[in-house]
């Protein structure tokens, strides 16, 4: 069985963040440590999931903080197909 890829998101509403203009974010495959760091913060369940979310795309929270819901979601759908067992959506 191969491993799981990290995969590109392409933002429906790009944001502008630290300077910069974030169109895409990549979400590397989720492991148990990366739920425990998240978990390890505190706070209610969405802080955790936007930690772990930050971590996994290697940018800082307030990155994931300022997205659209619907770009939101999307991060979403491919962390739940990770932990489904695919290799993202």
């Amino acid at each position: 069985m191969t491993q799981p890829q990290p995969v590109k998101v392409d933002l429906v509403y790009p944001v502008e963040f630290d300077g910069r203009r974030i169109d895409a974010l990549t979400m590397r495959p989720p492991l148990v440590r990366d739920v425990l760091d998240a978990q390890r913060g505190g706070g209610e369940s969405a802080d955790m999931e936007i930690r772990l979310f930050a971590n996994l795309c290697e940018v800082e929270t307030v990155a994931i903080e300022v997205l659209h819901a619907c770009d939101y979601r999307r991060l979403q759908d491919v962390y739940a197909d990770f932990l489904a067992g695919g290799g993202g959506a």
